[in-house]
């Protein structure tokens, strides 16, 4: 579990995967901080990702090297909550490591505290 922690904060670009109340399920990339043990990413309201707000969401994040046929992926599961505090999402807009690519406003922040999180390394099968 420490290892899958690690391993989220060295990447910014995660996918959040959805199944928003009456919508098709969607897996969307975003981009993304680790603040106080939560995933925080920014969205716009009325995105797939905010209208995920208030559910279960899984946020998956990889890294793979197709030369050496490795690499490792992890999985964290939990509710997305939207961020309201004004201090809070001021002290993340002011601190984020990383600004989202997708254009347009994001303004909305959003957070999961992971109650479940998993992971696995990948290795090439003679190794």
């Amino acid at each position: 579990m420490d290892e899958c922690r690690t391993l989220l904060s060295t990447h910014g670009v995660g996918r959040v995967a959805v199944s928003p109340s009456g919508g098709r399920p969607a897996v969307v990339p975003v981009n993304y901080d680790v603040v106080d043990d939560a995933i925080v990413f920014r969205t716009s309201p009325g995105s797939v990702t905010a209208a995920a707000a208030g559910t279960e969401v899984a946020f998956e994040v990889d890294h793979v090297d197709d030369a050496p046929s490795q690499g490792w992926n992890v999985l964290a599961v939990g509710p997305a909550i939207p961020v309201t505090d004004p201090e809070v999402t001021g002290r993340l807009t002011r601190d984020a490591h990383t600004e989202p690519w997708a254009g347009g406003e994001r303004m909305m922040w959003v957070s999961i505290r992971p109650t479940s999180l998993t992971g696995r390394r990948i290795t090439a099968a003679d190794q």
